[in-house]
């Protein structure tokens, strides 16, 4: 049987491969180490040592393209004799510190910069495997003097390695990269601090080369990046980007680059530290109102000691910030607080003193009434021996006003032109007004207060006092009734009333809330009508406060205990109405102020 013409062909083909593939396996060694390597960091060397050899000057700066010409023989055709453009951009990679005492700020960039170089252009003979040529010594190419305008100090980062790179890419461009840490100058406005944003600034600029020689421009796409999660320990980042600055010197005009960062700053910090603190400081001093007046050592060591609690924070505060020559809101907010502390402070001076001046007044008040009664038993002796000297009840003074006395049993009758009242005789049993066996009525005349200005040098008084209604108008008078307990407010006595004009008078209280001719049964018309309604509104409303104040104050004798009653009021509401004010002020100047205009 014979095999078909295909199969012995397929055979044939198959044997053939077969015996190829042992004959390579059995070849030497020898044979394959004579087959060639291609090497491609070989081939980099190469290419390196053929651009940077010795054609190429570092020292040149590399020309830009001028323009492009378009010839109708020769096609379009390219001038490089412009200025040398240089593409950068920037990543932060981290902000350590913003210090405001020295005004500057810490940051981590990894700077970029990226420009063309014609004499570094080369062939890739690899058909794409050398996408770049890698140097990491950049003194070995031209390089743009490149420096931050507002830098303070800057290192370089060598650990492990230098961290910086050069690439050249076949085309001529060269990609230069470096991470550096900078200490940059940030000039602030605290005028607003703590509530305050600041916007700190990077500047990028060449120191030689001017603006007809070497450009700077921001890369197209994201021109400045920031590494993502950064963050500050007292300020947010809020926003960054990209500007230009470019300046003119005495030398030419330069090109400049610049990276705004806007910071805000975090007000819970402060007002954990700063504002709470001194509340409670204000809020501790007056507890003082609320201690007894005779406890001096107690008032005056909550005083001194808030007072010195707030003057070392404000110290504290004022140690951290720049010594500027404006006032600051935590000034003002330092500073009101520290009055209220102070003025909590003086105001227990003030009722020390007014406490004296009370002791002092109560002296007197009862030397006063100790010469009067005096003055009492004196003419109480002389009266009853002019009297016995007498056969009946006669008027032995004589001057209107004055009044006889008779005895009967053991009381004596005083009876006169405005006398009607019975004081009883020395040594009988009644007992009234703290002194035994001598009450004291309510007597006319000007007998008790002739004796004091007798004993003060001046001519006594002519005539005769009436004891007038205590609403009859608005000349009564009330003063305070003098006994050896104290004061009693609530109850007039003769002695206000037979005191001389220079020795002062006691205010008065309209008891009366209708003006005249606004009351109820005048007439006037309409229009008279609602103004009368007007006035007897507004009168009524002052009637009423001034009757509730003065009964609030009458429940406190003493003026030092009613100047503690009014601070424990006064206080509290001033400040309130500071710090309403404070915050309505200083949040509007906030969303005013010119430096935050262009922020979201």
């Amino acid at each position: 049987m014979s095999v078909p013409r295909s199969l012995w062909c397929l055979f044939r083909s198959h044997y053939f491969l077969l015996n190829l593939a042992i004959f390579l396996c059995l070849m030497d060694k020898s044979v394959w180490s004579r087959i060639e390597k291609v090497n491609y960091r070989q081939k980099e060397k190469q290419v390196l040592d053929s651009i940077l050899g010795q054609g190429y000057d570092k020292r040149i700066r590399p020309s830009g393209r001028n323009e492009t010409v378009w010839n109708a023989g020769d096609g379009p055709k390219e001038f490089w004799d412009g200025p040398t453009t240089v593409t950068v951009n920037a990543m932060i990679r981290s902000i350590s510190k913003i210090d405001d005492y020295k005004m500057e700020y810490s940051v981590q960039v990894t700077f970029r910069e990226q420009w063309n170089d014609e004499r570094l252009r080369y062939y890739d003979e690899t058909k794409g495997r050398l996408k770049y040529l890698t140097l990491t010594d950049p003194t070995k190419v031209w390089m743009p003097d490149t420096f931050f305008r507002n830098e303070k100090e800057a290192r370089k980062h060598e650990i492990i390695v230098p961290n910086v790179y050069v690439r050249i890419f076949p085309n001529g461009e060269i990609l230069y990269s470096i991470r550096i840490s900078l200490t940059l100058a940030c000039p602030m406005d605290l005028r607003l601090y703590p509530l305050d944003k600041q916007v700190c600034v990077l500047q990028i600029a060449s120191y030689g080369w001017a603006k007809d020689d070497l450009i700077y421009q921001w890369k197209e796409k994201d021109p400045v990046q920031v590494v993502h999660g950064l963050h500050l320990p007292r300020f947010t980042l809020e926003q960054y980007k990209s500007a230009y600055c470019d300046v003119i010197t005495n030398t030419g005009e330069y090109s400049c680059l610049k990276v705004e960062l806007i910071f805000k700053r975090e007000f819970s910090y402060y007002l954990i530290t700063i504002y709470v603190p001194c509340c409670m400081l204000v809020i501790v001093s007056w507890v003082s109102f609320w201690l007894d007046q005779n406890a001096i050592p107690a008032r005056v060591s909550l005083g001194v000691t808030t007072l010195l609690t707030m003057s070392t924070q404000t110290s504290g505060i004022n140690a951290q910030l720049p010594p500027v020559s404006y006032t600051k809101a935590i000034d003002v907010w330092t500073g009101v607080c520290q009055c209220f502390v102070f003025c909590a402070l003086l105001e227990f001076a003030l009722v020390n003193y007014a406490s004296r001046s009370d002791m002092q007044r109560d002296r007197a008040r009862e030397r006063m009434e100790r010469a009067r009664r005096q003055w009492e038993l004196e003419h109480a002796d002389m009266e009853q021996t002019q009297q016995s000297g007498s056969n009946g009840p006669t008027n032995s003074l004589g001057p209107p006003g004055s009044f006889a006395r008779t005895s009967i049993g053991g009381a004596t009758t005083l009876s006169g032109a405005n006398s009607h009242q019975t004081m009883n005789h020395i040594g009988s049993a009644a007992d009234q007004d703290g002194i035994p066996g001598f009450p004291l009525k309510k007597r006319g005349g000007h007998n008790f207060a002739n004796a004091l200005r007798e004993m003060n040098g001046a001519e006594p008084y002519r005539g005769t006092t009436t004891y007038p209604h205590p609403h009859h108008s608005n000349d009564d008078l009330t003063f305070p009734s003098m006994n050896t307990t104290g004061f009693n407010t609530s109850q007039p006595s003769s002695l206000a009333y037979m005191l001389p004009p220079e020795m002062g008078r006691p205010c008065e209280v309209h008891m009366n809330p209708f003006p005249p001719g606004s009351g109820p049964g005048h007439g006037g018309g309409f229009a008279a009508g609602m103004t009368g309604t007007g006035n007897l509104i507004g009168h009524t409303c002052t009637y009423l406060l001034c009757c509730g104040t003065r009964g609030l104050l009458s429940k406190f004798p003493s003026r030092a205990k009613r100047i503690d009653v009014i601070s424990r009021f006064i206080f509290p509401l001033i400040f309130a109405i500071f710090n309403l004010a404070y915050w309505l002020y200083y949040l509007f100047a906030k969303s005013k102020s010119p430096q935050f205009e262009d922020t979201p």
